[in-house]
């Protein structure tokens, strides 16, 4: 077994088709960005005489010059046909005195990994994420509700754009940073989204935006990262949430996405009790529920 530190880019696009899932915390446009906010990344892959087994970007953040902590955000990812995380990536993680390592394995929680994972202590319980399986989505995949919902958006004569590039796509972040800062809620700033945007390729960004007529009223920017994709950050305005153009807006770029090739979707976070609402509607599109193994130090 052998542990590539910085690995290329085409190595670590092969680990990510490799890949049950492959997150959006672990693409290579992600860690870029993520130094373009000065942070320190680190990237280590372990790979035998087949190919990459396991894999994980870490993001670093550094107190006076001396504390490093690096954050496995969703990794380590184990590849197809590796039962778990080698030994020897985890012995290649940066250690020593001032150094501390949590990691976020991307495999579900079960009774083998509840409490210890690989000699690691949990110190936080995973994170439920709602994953749309593209291979056979469609409208039998949603809740009768959610369906009805749609059909509503869609008698009411809403418009889809779909955009790769452009203005709906600015007008996705901006209408996204709006609702962010009057919320207050925890998320990526419109700085990193539109860097984000900037660094990846026309054909991994799609912004679908729903029109009442030439005004839009509600819109979502997706990601693509390996062979998986995210939907990564929306809003809606007053008009938009009046007539469930979410829902529609959310339909189109799934079926977007499917027809692109895409695996899995991962909707983002569901937690039924900080955002019931929010979580009835990744569900009710279809998402399916997963929770993560934890955080372990």
């Amino acid at each position: 077994m052998e542990v590539v530190v910085e690995p290329d880019r085409r190595l670590w696009e092969e680990a990510a088709q490799r890949s049950d899932f492959w997150p959006l915390q672990q693409d290579w446009d992600y860690g870029l960005a993520v130094r373009w906010q000065a942070q320190p990344v680190l990237r280590l892959l372990a790979r035998d005489d087949a190919g990459p087994v396991a894999a994980v970007q870490l993001v670093g953040r550094r107190w006076f010059g001396l504390a490093e902590l690096w954050l496995g955000l969703r990794g380590p990812v184990a590849l197809k046909g590796s039962a778990t995380v080698p030994s020897e990536l985890l012995a290649a993680l940066p250690h020593g005195l001032l150094r501390a390592v949590l990691l976020a394995p991307e495999i579900p929680d079960d009774a083998a990994t509840r409490r210890v994972w690989l000699g690691r202590r949990r110190i936080y319980t995973g994170h439920s994420c709602a994953i749309v399986e593209l291979a056979q989505y469609g409208r039998q995949s949603l809740r009768q509700k959610w369906r009805n919902r749609l059909n509503a958006a869609q008698a009411r004569g809403l418009r889809i754009e779909l955009a790769e590039r452009g203005k709906w796509l600015d007008w996705v972040v901006a209408q996204y940073d709006r609702v962010r800062a009057a919320k207050d809620f925890a998320g990526p700033s419109a700085d990193f989204v539109a860097q984000l945007v900037r660094l990846k390729s026309p054909r991994q960004t799609l912004a679908a935006i729903a029109l009442d007529g030439r005004e839009p009223v509600a819109g979502a920017l997706f990601l693509r990262h390996g062979p998986d994709a995210s939907y990564y950050v929306a809003a809606s305005d007053a008009q938009g949430r009046a007539t469930n153009a979410a829902n529609l807006v959310l339909w189109r770029g799934l079926m977007a996405l499917k027809e692109r090739g895409v695996r899995k979707v991962d909707l983002g976070t569901i937690d039924t009790d900080k955002s019931p609402g929010l979580a009835r509607f990744k569900l009710g599109a279809g998402g399916r529920p997963t929770t993560l193994a934890g955080t372990y130090l």
